[in-house]
């Protein structure tokens, strides 16, 4: 089932906590609403459950408006067909795991399908054979598990998570993300995810929405979204990397990206195109665009090692560069040590930003 927002917008009080928002979620796609914390997307994620009313714009399920001020009209939760699954887990700690999942069932008078609906559900998280515990008695993992079942016994046509990770450890929070990805599919819901974690944002989504102080900064594929940010909020939120701010040059016919007098990075006359001399440009570099080189290269820029950090399939390393106070991140397979001078090149395939102002710097994590 698709959702549909027509300039949708709140206010608490004289906070505006939602700008006007247009946007469809087509029908079986996993959106994921991502950005800092205060930026509106747990505000939009309640707006479609039901749990806040818009200050203004309808909200439509499959074009079937279920909040719409004008013509009075304002579903309850339980009427919505959507399952959620929150952050806490929410579980009924004096019942069982079987219970707590057959909740939701009884709550919308749909009580002769309990046991067959619950069974299902328990098996799809591989629970079934806990069905008699309490939540005291199942590992962080588990009760999430159960949450979900809940969430998905009810046959929902939509699931809304609120960040349903964000309390489990590293491995626990991977097998977890599996699980969540495959039932969604398998069960053609449509799924909107709540995270300020943008790597599992990327990981799992269909699109990706990046909010910032209640407005869409940008939509799209985690793709265009890393690649192709179109602003610098959104290059700095998104991936791992360095913003720089530059003036566009040309060296013998080359574009240049001028960042100091002794720093100055090849161009790609593709990425350029549009670009005047004298433009200043945002440039995002990710680690995987930097080459480093041990030995001194005239072509490359100098620099010299600040931190290494081991990833097990690579080191990832920041280096500082000579001429300029920046900085930037690199992945490489050969081991370096801080205070090593080093050389390296960047791909003139970088991104750049058009803008207007001074100079900015900003490093992204």
């Amino acid at each position: 089932m698709d959702i549909q927002f027509r300039q949708l917008e709140k206010w608490f009080g004289t906070l505006q906590a939602l700008k006007p928002l247009s946007m469809t979620i087509q029908s079986g796609e996993f959106v994921s609403l991502v950005g800092p914390s205060g930026c509106g997307k747990t505000t939009l994620l309640r707006m479609i459950a039901g749990l806040e009313d818009p200050a203004a714009g309808p909200i439509l399920f499959g074009g079937t408006p279920v909040f719409d001020s004008e013509n009075h009209i304002n579903k309850p939760p339980q009427k919505r067909k959507i399952g959620m699954v929150f952050q806490d887990f929410a579980l009924w700690p004096h019942m069982t795991v079987f219970e707590n999942v057959a909740y939701g069932l009884k709550a919308t008078g749909r009580k002769r399908e309990v046991k067959e609906k619950v069974t299902d559900a328990l098996k799809s998280v591989q629970l079934d054979a806990h069905h008699e515990r309490y939540p005291h008695q199942l590992s962080g993992g588990q009760q999430q598990r159960v949450a979900i079942a809940r969430a998905i016994a009810t046959d929902p046509e939509i699931i809304l998570m609120d960040e349903p990770l964000s309390a489990l450890d590293a491995s626990l929070r991977d097998e977890m993300r599996i699980l969540l990805q495959s039932l969604v599919k398998k069960l053609n819901m449509t799924a909107v995810y709540v995270t300020h974690d943008q790597s599992e944002a990327m990981a799992m989504s269909d699109r990706v929405v990046v909010m910032n102080a209640g407005e869409v900064q940008q939509t799209g594929t985690p793709e265009e979204i890393y690649q192709r940010p179109v602003n610098d909020t959104v290059a700095s939120f998104i991936g791992k990397g360095t913003l720089l701010d530059g003036l566009v040059t040309e060296v013998e016919e080359v574009p240049m990206l001028k960042v100091s007098t002794e720093v100055q990075i090849p161009l790609s006359s593709k990425k350029t195109k549009g670009l005047k001399p004298h433009d200043w440009v945002h440039a995002i570099i990710r680690p995987e665009q930097v080459k480093l080189d041990t030995k001194p290269s005239e072509a490359g820029l100098a620099g010299v090692v600040e931190t290494v950090s081991f990833l097990g399939e690579r080191y990832e390393v920041s280096v500082k560069l000579h001429g300029c106070n920046e900085r930037l991140f690199a992945y490489t397979h050969e081991k370096t040590a801080p205070g090593q001078e080093i050389s390296l090149t960047v791909r003139n395939t970088i991104h750049l930003i058009q803008h207007k102002g001074g100079l900015t710097h900003e490093e992204t994590a």
